[in-house]
């Protein structure tokens, strides 16, 4: 049964209806890349009657379950590179978020003005329920997955999914229209929408990030703001009131109908949610109240003060209630990979951030812990500035350990600030953290750089530096 409150137009969640077969049925589509998101948009396609082919540039014993799965639904593919073939007869083409602009097929599709769209926008044409998106530079995968908590523990069917776990395209058609699509949205989805509507939409924040892939800053937040462009007067846009750029872009620069509500860290909002002291404080123009046991908040720090108020604030603005937002609130201990606590070895606290992909997210790390510092830092740069955490490590770090193919680069703009080395290999990398930490301290690996330089994702950097920090625990425990 859906809620309805104040805040909810039934007429709009009657909206929601599959878009017609007939944009797939019998069209000849060209998927690039097979990854996770581009065999699930295969599949959907394919099951929804499209004539599909898969191209991708890695070798195929690289890709045996991808290439099991696509087989299985008799889908034909091409493996260890592109072919120009591929694209001819295509009436629309569907690329994975990770396949660069200058991809030949890409190219060859701009060429021929053939529509080219994200994994995203095609499982949107197919869902039949209300979706719910956050975006920003950070805090989404915390962010969502908060929200699904909160829908998990009032009993609302949803599914949460996106640019976290699994691909929208995996369930996309499965939805129902009493259930809630729960979506982390990333720039690289946003580039191929046409049709893409959240219900509820949520912009964290925004700083620096993907400038290798965007270009430009402005760019950047364009895309971002891509969320809300198809928003009707119906649907709520979710945004930071503290995030002076969030503010200024959306008042000059506004994208779709949606009315807006905020979250603040800084105090009351007209419309939206907001920290009064230790709870969260919400209104929605006409009514107000706080949301009962939002002082006992698990994961640390303001950052994630403000990402509850996001989850918050779309909830409301969906239709639950204050009570029912409260037992998935409380309930959520914080995601893998993010200020994840993982053991304490001879005194030694050892931290998981390795999500931390850029200076922001680093920063917010720093804020949120309290002890002296041994720092991991590196990887693969996305032309980042490193230098704006000088003044945050200077304050909270001992120590600097520069690893990985930013090395260089973070020797040069952060080395004067504090003793640091250098290690080639991760391994390497943890070890000298090791040695050079003292009882009291916290080994932290929050990165700023992307991993794709040793790993295949932040994931997995993440599953090696815990698994290192299990070895020297047993080590520890055997001596």
């Amino acid at each position: 049964m859906i809620f309805v409150t104040a805040q909810t137009d039934v007429s709009t969640l009657n909206d929601w209806l599959p878009v017609s077969k007939d944009r797939i049925k019998d069209r000849s589509i060209l998927v690039v890349g097979m990854a996770r998101s581009g065999v699930a948009a295969a599949r959907l396609l394919t099951h929804a009657g499209g004539r599909v082919f898969v191209s991708e540039v890695k070798p195929e014993d690289a890709l045996r379950e991808a290439t099991a799965r696509l087989r299985g639904d008799g889908i034909r593919y091409e493996t260890g590179g592109h072919t120009p073939g591929a694209i001819e007869g295509v009436d629309f083409v569907v690329t994975s978020p990770g396949v660069p602009e200058s991809n030949l097929l890409l190219s060859l599709a701009r060429e021929r003005s053939l529509p080219v769209f994200s994994e995203l926008e095609v499982a949107s044409w197919l869902a039949p329920a209300p979706i719910l998106a956050v975006t920003g530079s950070n805090g989404k995968t915390t962010t969502t997955s908060w929200l699904g908590s909160i829908y998990e523990h009032a009993r609302r069917p949803a599914q949460v999914g996106g640019n976290i776990g699994r691909a929208f395209a995996e369930f996309a058609d499965r939805l129902t229209g009493e259930e809630r699509a729960i979506l982390e949205v990333s720039t690289f989805q946003l580039e191929r929408i046409e049709e893409f509507r959240p219900h509820v939409g949520a912009l964290l924040n925004l700083s620096p990030d993907h400038l290798d892939r965007h270009g430009t800053y402005e760019e950047y937040i364009r895309l971002k703001f891509r969320l809300f462009e198809n928003q009707t007067v119906a649907d709520t846009a979710v945004l930071n009131a503290d995030d002076p750029l969030v503010v200024k872009w959306d008042r000059e620069k506004p994208s779709g109908k949606a009315r807006r509500w905020w979250f603040s860290a800084r105090g009351p909002v007209r419309a939206g949610v907001w920290l009064d002291g230790a709870v969260l404080s919400w209104s929605d123009g006409k009514r107000s109240g706080t949301i009962p046991g939002s002082d006992r908040l698990i994961p640390p720090g303001t950052h994630n003060r403000m990402n509850a108020a996001a989850a918050v604030a779309m909830a409301l603005a969906d239709g639950l209630s204050p009570h029912e937002i409260e037992p998935g609130l409380t309930a959520f201990r914080g995601v893998e990979h993010r200020i994840e606590h993982v053991a304490e070895v001879r005194g030694v606290t050892y931290i998981n951030d390795s999500k931390a992909t850029n200076p922001d997210a680093v920063e917010k790390a720093l804020q949120a812990l309290d002890r002296p510092l041994v720092v991991i830092l590196g990887g693969l740069d996305k032309n980042s500035d490193f230098t704006v955490l000088a003044p945050l490590l200077k304050e909270r770090a001992r120590a600097l350990i520069f690893t990985g193919k930013a090395a260089p680069k973070l020797e040069v703009e952060l080395g004067s600030q504090l003793p640091y080395r250098t290690a080639d290999k991760f391994a390497d990398a943890f070890d000298a953290a090791v040695e050079i930490a003292e009882p009291g301290d916290i080994v932290l690996l929050s990165p700023a750089c992307a991993s794709f330089d040793q790993f295949d994702n932040y994931e997995h950097r993440g599953r090696v530096f815990k698994s290192l920090v299990a070895a020297l625990a047993e080590r520890n425990t055997a001596s």
